[in-house]
């Protein structure tokens, strides 16, 4: 059985998740969890905790507020499962969940992040962002073949909005329209403030490119 306890997740003994995932599986297990299965939701935690924590952390930047907040999804998806029309989108929903109780939380914090709406530092008033190309780059390299704590410093200097896109298209792999779709805005935004994203952490980052260079 699954129960908030201190704040924790806690299962009883049971199945583990299946070596193959799909989404006809999600359908199955969330009608058996809605009939008061446990041991299906525990499937469904075993296989999207990995995903959901690492949206987290790439969030937040702090490997103990990623767990908490783990537990805290998927507590909210167990409690708010029947609102859930389709099983078989299980996936965008836990990840929307996800993207917005961390998205609250970075908002909370208003930490020292970088607004990628106006002008670039240190350009004339009206100046624009250089943006990268949508072609793979060296962004894309670094992001997704070395989260070093160099770029995740980096990732988090963004602002929350800027820096969920980055996360889910660079290293979640998620398309354009798949990201609109999840955080509630039109592919054209989502395009719009990768691209801004995309030329600022490779302006913050430029030494760190010229070593991988």
């Amino acid at each position: 059985m699954i129960a908030a306890r201190q704040g924790a997740l806690a299962f009883e003994s049971g199945g583990a998740a299946t070596p193959t995932h799909t989404y006809r599986d999600d359908e199955r297990l969330v009608e058996r969890a809605r009939d008061g299965d446990h041991g299906a939701f525990r499937q469904l935690f075993e296989h999207y905790a990995p995903l959901v924590y690492r949206v987290a952390y790439r969030m937040l930047g702090k490997e103990e507020d990623a767990a908490d907040l783990t537990q805290e999804v998927f507590i909210r998806a167990y409690q708010h499962l029947a609102s859930l029309k389709h099983g078989v989108a299980f996936q965008a929903w836990i990840t929307r969940l996800a993207v917005n109780m961390a998205h609250d939380i970075s908002r909370r914090r208003r930490p020292d992040t970088l607004s990628l709406d106006g002008a670039p530092p240190g350009s004339a008033e009206g100046g624009e962002w250089q943006l990268a190309a949508e072609t793979p780059d060296y962004v894309t390299h670094v992001l997704t073949q070395e989260l070093s704590l160099q770029v995740q410093q980096a990732l988090l200097t963004l602002s929350p909005d800027h820096r969920i896109v980055v996360v889910l298209h660079h290293l979640e792999g998620m398309a354009v329209e798949d990201i609109a779709r999840t955080i509630g805005v039109p592919a054209g935004t989502v395009k719009s403030r990768l691209a801004r994203a995309r030329a600022e952490l490779k302006r913050k980052l430029a030494g760190y490119f010229e070593e991988s260079g």
